[in-house]
């Protein structure tokens, strides 16, 4: 239905206004989730921090904005959802037009610079949501916001939605709010860690694709040091070639897949997540990320161009691999040292072949 019926109508619309339109009617009629969608399997669930999945594919932040649509979105078969970026106040963001589709690469820019309801009108939408799916809270500044000031703003975003949602992310990482990525370092994060603690529920910290090495392993240190639950791997990065904004999908997998299997090359602790996002678009990059040490992902770009069949088709193709592996769930496979899920793909990949 949304490949012959739904996409065709959205795309005769521009991108914000399909969201918007998309969002809206999640809103009013979240019976429509279980229709397009596909509950997952119990052989899926998957450990994510403290949290179970119900499969280790999420949606990535900047599709529910405000936490409108988050019954609508459960259904569809999504294993975590996040929303936001959610700023204290309001704010509209950038000037439009600030969302752009690039179909010919499967990807997406966007310059929206955080449009947001504020804290307020998102707490109702959460209140609202009576679905099990875990939710994440994506919180960022307000764009005027000294990074001072941004401290106490996320303090406060943090201890207002503690008992509304189950886990956390601090985006400094947006291209699209001025400066915001000067604050990917040390001294900064070390204040806001400090300033946070204690973090009672799962934090994580999501970074941008477009750092140097260096930058990235002090990014991975200081997250370590202050223990949060693991990192988020990565916002949509910079082509000035494409224009202004940050880019996602297809255009984003090379780099994407750099930093976060960077990461997982560092981390030898299974008590610390990284969660892959970015450029994520088909099953062939799951197990390029699985293959790699990673588990949990996010999706957005491909889920707009895909639908709910991209989640259908991995449910499938995730089932197809416990049975070709003769593993009972992927829980199982995600316990296992890193020698022997090697050998487990080594396995698949030869009765995948024959």
């Amino acid at each position: 239905m949304y490949s012959r019926v739904i996409k065709p109508f959205l795309f005769c619309l521009q991108p914000e206004s399909a969201h918007d339109l998309t969002m809206k009617l999640g809103h009013l009629a979240p019976w429509m989730g279980a229709l397009l969608g596909q509950a997952n399997s119990d052989k899926l669930k998957t450990k994510v921090g403290s949290l179970d999945w119900s499969a280790p594919w999420g949606l990535a932040a900047g599709l529910d904005k405000n936490a409108e649509a988050i019954e609508f979105l459960s259904q569809l078969g999504f294993g975590a959802i996040e929303c936001g970026t959610i700023t204290l106040n309001p704010q509209i963001g950038n000037a439009k037009p600030r969302m752009f589709r690039i179909p010919e690469e499967q990807s997406l820019r966007n310059s929206m610079g955080f449009p947001s309801k504020g804290l307020d009108k998102v707490k109702i939408g959460l209140h609202r949501s009576t679905n099990p799916t875990p939710i994440g809270a994506n919180i960022g500044k307000n764009k005027e916001s000294s990074p001072s000031e941004s401290i106490l703003e996320l303090k406060t975003l943090k201890t207002a939605l503690q008992k509304q949602v189950d886990y956390f992310v601090i985006n400094v990482s947006s291209p699209n709010t001025p400066g915001l990525r000067h604050l990917q370092d040390r001294g900064y994060l070390s204040e806001l860690f400090k300033e946070l603690r204690p973090f009672e529920k799962d934090l994580y910290l999501k970074i941008a694709p477009d750092l140097e090495e260096k930058q990235l392993r002090e990014l991975y240190d200081v997250a370590r040091e202050f223990h949060l639950t693991g990192l988020i791997a990565t916002n949509t990065t910079m082509m000035p070639e494409r224009g202004a904004g940050g880019v996602s999908g297809h255009l984003l997998t090379e780099k994407a897949r750099g930093i976060y299997c960077k990461l997982l090359e560092w981390n030898h602790d299974d008590s610390f997540e990284i969660i892959a996002v970015g450029g994520i678009n088909n099953w062939n990059d799951v197990i390029h990320l699985w293959k790699n040490g990673g588990k949990a992902f996010q999706i957005y770009t491909g889920f707009v161009y895909q639908g709910p069949s991209l989640l259908k088709d991995f449910q499938t193709q995730a089932i197809d691999f416990l049975k070709r592996t003769d593993l009972k769930d992927l829980q199982t496979f995600f316990n296992l040292k890193k020698s022997e899920r090697q050998q487990v793909m080594a396995q698949w990949t030869q009765k995948h072949t024959l």
